[in-house]
């Protein structure tokens, strides 16, 4: 059967490459360095092109950023989706989250030189939405755990303040780590899952 490919499917596919080729400028040249003239050259594309996208500079720093923390939760949650044990659920979820800036030097570059995009205050959070579906997952495999009998049974107000507790100690690492560049915070993060776990574990 031909796929059939509309004008939304281009659209949409055209838009996700203009975002791809604005996080790469954006890291390498910073928000106040880079221009929409340097985007448009890396597509080939004249500048007005790319209006079609965004409605400014700021507005395409502002989606593309969006789309690299789109594209690092659907990589934790792929991971997620692969573990079917409930313990390694919550681990893989905490390990794949943290360890993925280590990989993704785009959205690393970007957070050092702007760490208001993941800041530790939730007033503060420019894609709140996404860091609370992030928080969710955490609600959820707690839940999971503790459906499974390998968790505390807990209410669901606990389960909700434990994954907001998590998040949190999730975001300071993530800022120690990635944007102070401390060496020794993967190895402490990697520990406090496991003091967490251990405290979630059911006696």
């Amino acid at each position: 059967m031909n796929e059939i490919v509309t004008s939304s499917d281009r659209y949409d596919r055209r838009e996700a490459e203009v975002l791809e080729a604005a996080l790469e400028v954006f890291a390498e040249l910073g928000f106040r360095k880079a221009s929409v003239e340097d985007i448009a050259a890396k597509l080939g594309l004249s500048a007005g092109a790319l209006y079609r996208y965004a409605a400014d500079k700021r507005d395409l720093y502002k989606k593309a950023t969006r789309r690299g923390f789109e594209l690092w939760q659907a990589a934790v949650l792929e991971a997620v989706a692969r573990e079917t044990d409930p313990i390694g659920r919550f681990r893989v979820a905490c390990g794949s989250a943290f360890n993925y800036l280590a990989e993704e030097p785009r959205l690393r570059k970007i957070l050092v030189r702007d760490p208001a995009l993941f800041p530790f205050f939730e007033a503060d959070d420019p894609f709140s939405g996404i860091n609370q579906a992030s928080v969710g997952l955490l609600e959820s495999l707690i839940r999971e755990g503790a459906e499974a009998g390998v968790f505390s049974t807990k209410s669901d107000k606990d389960i909700k303040a434990a994954a907001r507790v998590i998040f949190s100690l999730y975001v300071m690492f993530v800022q120690k780590a990635y944007v102070a560049g401390e060496s020794d915070e993967a190895l402490l993060f990697e520990r406090t899952v496991d003091l967490l776990l251990d405290g979630l574990k059911k006696r």
